[in-house]
């Protein structure tokens, strides 16, 4: 395959719009916002979608096949037609490359994800750009490194144990449910520090609620029963309970994240804001519960469907003869690593990464005009057949150090996305799913319900088994 030609005139003198992000100038960014016109973008190929909704439907109901079906007809260039506007998509990894990696500042991160996220997910790092993202980054990432990341196992450990010996057994169970409510009990001691056991069905209920908000094309607050309006509710829900506990936080040594976030400060002694404080514990507690339930569904359907590796992967969890898994212990999981970077190949939990072009540039013969919305798809590049064998089956093996399938290109597996951007928590996601792993494991064997064929999902907002996922778990 021939690679597609980009060119950029690059930015000049960092003024305007560029300068408002990099300085998190929110008034100005919102009055661009206010003002900013729709690109014309008639002379890219897209079919001709319905009226009003345009690809909506397909897009929220069959990603993948859509993706797929467009590819086909019109090429790694195309549009979607939405109720908010149009999105136009590039595929593959010099896609994800020039648009992951930004190397020429030329997309904003902002500018794309407030879309979905406007008083759902206000002020998260996913909405930083430039300077202002690379300083905030900098002061989140110290909660997810080594020494952190020991204690946070050390925390979870017994709780994930203590969860997952309450599984009923002998008939089916939704899985994801269980994953969820294990996941919320577990964050909320790491990530907040204190249970929250009586208010953990409203918290949960309540992020739920902000996740579906995200997809709503139509985005109305004042239609009270649409998934938008049901979203503001929920956002305010947790951020009531942040905003409460933020006082008896600040000062102390706890070793949670919500602490750290209370009183962690920049290299001028700069403390966050309280509004700050709640949108990143906000950001993160979505990033980890919601992300981690994804991967997590996937990894069990795929272990439930091939018992091989259910057995495999329990063999080496068994070799560890410990209750609880220390953080030394997860380089010895060699081959969970591999059924868990190939579930999140197959099914990775975000679908797509958009962004929002800054400047005109040229891509794939093309030339797209400046306040272009722009995505990439981890979905469409983790099943080209020029970069993975067999792409449609499910084969720990590919990432063995004698295949190494990934490393063909650095831009074909980006599950956690790339470039300054890339996943803050992506090695705590893993490690996380391989304490369930272990625990789930040692005590069980599970099964797929007989009358699953496939594995149904939607990856719109994330993706998530549409059905649930039925499990039949059986004590070893």
């Amino acid at each position: 395959m021939n690679a597609p030609t980009t060119t950029h005139s690059g930015i000049q003198n960092k003024t305007g719009i560029f300068k408002a992000l990099n300085d998190y100038d929110l008034p100005t960014i919102r009055e661009f916002q206010k003002k900013v016109q729709p690109p014309n973008l008639s002379h890219i190929p897209s079919d001709r979608g319905l009226p009003v909704i345009g690809h909506i439907h397909h897009f929220l109901t069959n990603y993948h096949g859509w993706l797929n079906k467009q590819e086909k007809k019109h090429g790694l260039v195309f549009r979607l037609k939405t109720p908010q506007g149009e999105v136009l998509f590039l595929l593959g990894p010099d896609a994800n490359k020039l648009v992951l990696k930004n190397e020429h500042k030329i997309f904003s991160n902002f500018l794309a994800w407030d879309v979905p996220f406007n008083s759902l997910f206000d002020n998260n790092l996913l909405e930083r750009d430039f300077g202002d993202h690379k300083a905030t980054r900098k002061i989140l990432q110290a909660a997810f490194k080594r020494p952190a990341v020991t204690s946070h196992i050390e925390l979870m450990g017994p709780i994930i144990k203590d969860g997952v010996l309450q599984i009923q057994t002998d008939v089916p169970i939704k899985a994801m449910k269980f994953l969820k409510a294990l996941l919320l009990s577990t964050g909320a001691e790491v990530f907040l520090g204190a249970g929250i056991d009586s208010g953990k069905d409203r918290i949960n209920s309540a992020f739920e609620k902000i996740v579906a908000g995200t997809t709503d094309p139509f985005r109305r607050k004042e239609i009270w029963f649409s998934p938008y309006a049901k979203g503001v509710k929920g956002n305010k829900i947790v951020s009531d309970y942040i905003f409460k506990s933020i006082p008896e936080r600040r000062g102390n040594d706890g070793k949670d994240i919500f602490s750290h976030f209370c009183n962690v400060t920049d290299d001028e002694g700069n403390s966050f804001t309280d509004e700050e404080i709640r949108d990143h514990i906000i950001f993160v507690l979505f990033a980890a519960h919601d992300t981690t339930t994804s991967a997590l569904s996937s990894i069990l359907y795929s272990l439930a469907t091939h018992l091989d590796w259910q057995q495999i992967v329990r063999e080496e969890m068994q070799s560890i003869k410990k209750e609880n898994l220390a953080f030394e212990d997860m380089e010895l999981l060699v081959k969970t690593s591999w059924v868990f970077k190939e579930a999140l190949r197959m099914y990775p939990p975000l679908a797509m990464f958009p962004r929002f072009a800054l400047e005109p540039f040229e891509y794939g013969g093309y030339k797209i005009p400046a306040n272009t919305p722009v995505a990439v798809s981890p979905v469409f590049t983790h099943y080209m057949e020029e970069y993975w064998s067999s792409p449609y089956s499910f084969d720990p093996n590919r990432f063995s150090p004698e295949r190494a399938e990934e490393k063909g290109d650095f831009y074909q597996y980006i599950p956690f996305g790339g470039g300054s951007h890339k996943c803050l928590g992506l090695h705590f996601a893993e490690v996380q799913a391989k304490i369930v792993l272990f625990h789930l494991l040692k005590n069980y064997r599970f099964e797929k319900n007989g009358k699953m064929t496939k594995y149904r999902y939607n990856n719109i907002p994330l993706t998530f088994p549409s059905d649930g996922l039925p499990l039949t778990f059986h004590r070893i």
